[in-house]
């Protein structure tokens, strides 16, 4: 249903959300980087946890766009999306364009006070503006989900759980993404603090994630709707199943949940375990372009067969797989898949 590009778009989209917002609020609650006259000169200047929120704002700003444009390639024409802006309707895809837009404008403002010298740019508006990201960011990585259970055509996609799971998914891209740059600064134990504290954040994260991941498939196997059985087998023993369980389960969950409480309950904290956090956060990033590339998998339509010969140019389709759906009288109807 989905294409490359598609799900190119609800990965990068979702992950540099992420990382924008979670980037937004360290520097709101932890880093509180210089701006306007105390601004640093070049980035070379600022402190590696200054330049930890730097490059994850920046990593964010980067993924949104190429996600955007992976969009509008696979939407084919510019007009539509203009059109979109100009006479806006109240739907999750409005929203979200909106959202989209207000998202990659405070981003670009952000990564540009820090990697350009800007004094006149005082500290109230960036933090004005990262407050702001913060918010639409996490619109951004709800939206996405929520535009996905609206499609009714899809009764996988039809759970609450399908807009938590992205938004969870998201915010754990968005954390590996820091803990990535965080790899690439001077380790000080003001970084060390911060990893520390991101990986915790990150654990509790991850085991909501794939809890709310289990319930969905559990819900849908288990649930009265053999579409959604039929999609939620393809994820847990079907074709899908190396992305879901080895790309998502495996790489996206375990592993980094391990090194995460490895790293949680060491009191020293050496270039190994750091390494070792690295590593697990772009798995995290693997993880998640995995259960995106699943789900939207999934959710497509089988090809319809009928359900016996016919006679006639009717005959050459094959048979259609069908099930009973009682009606208003109480009788049985029979309905195609």
């Amino acid at each position: 249903m989905f294409s490359v590009l598609a799900v190119g778009y609800l990965f990068l989209g979702g992950a540099g959300a992420g990382a924008i917002a979670v980037a937004s609020i360290l520097d709101l609650a932890w880093v509180k980087a210089p701006f306007g006259a105390a601004s640093r000169i070049s980035i070379g200047e600022a402190t590696p946890l200054e330049r930890v929120a730097a490059f994850g704002m920046l990593v964010g700003f980067a993924a949104l766009a190429l996600g955007v444009l992976c969009l509008l390639l696979d939407l084919g024409r510019i007009d539509r999306v203009v059109a979109l802006l100009l006479r806006p309707s109240p739907t999750f895809l409005t929203v979200g364009t909106y959202a989209l837009a207000a998202l990659a404008a405070c981003a670009a403002f952000l990564a540009a006070v820090r990697f350009a010298y800007l004094p006149d740019v005082p500290r109230g508006a960036v933090r004005a503006v990262e407050a702001i990201a913060a918010v639409v960011g996490v619109v951004v990585m709800l939206y996405t989900g929520l535009l996905l259970q609206s499609m009714g055509a899809v009764a996988l996609w039809a759970s609450p759980l399908v807009p938590v799971l992205f938004a969870l998914s998201s915010l754990s891209c968005g954390i590996a993404v820091l803990l990535i740059a965080a790899f690439f600064v001077p380790a000080d134990a003001a970084v060390m603090r911060l990893v520390r504290a991101l990986a915790r954040v990150d654990a509790a994260v991850i085991v909501l994630e794939a809890a709310a991941a289990a319930l969905l498939v559990a819900v849908a196997l288990g649930g009265d709707h053999p579409a959604a059985a039929a999609s939620a087998e393809r994820l847990a023993s079907g074709d899908l199943a190396p992305w879901w369980w080895a790309g998502f389960a495996l790489c996206g969950l375990v592993v980094p949940l391990v090194a995460e409480v490895a790293c949680a309950a060491r009191r020293g904290f050496g270039h190994a375990l750091h390494a070792a956090l690295a590593v697990a956060a772009v798995l995290v990033l693997v993880g998640g372009f995995s259960m995106r590339t699943a789900l939207a998998d999934a959710g497509a339509h089988r090809d319809l067969a009928l359900e016996a010969p016919l006679s006639g140019p009717m005959s050459q389709m094959g048979t259609v797989p069908v099930w009973d759906i009682p009606n208003d009288s109480g009788a049985t109807a029979r309905q195609a898949d």
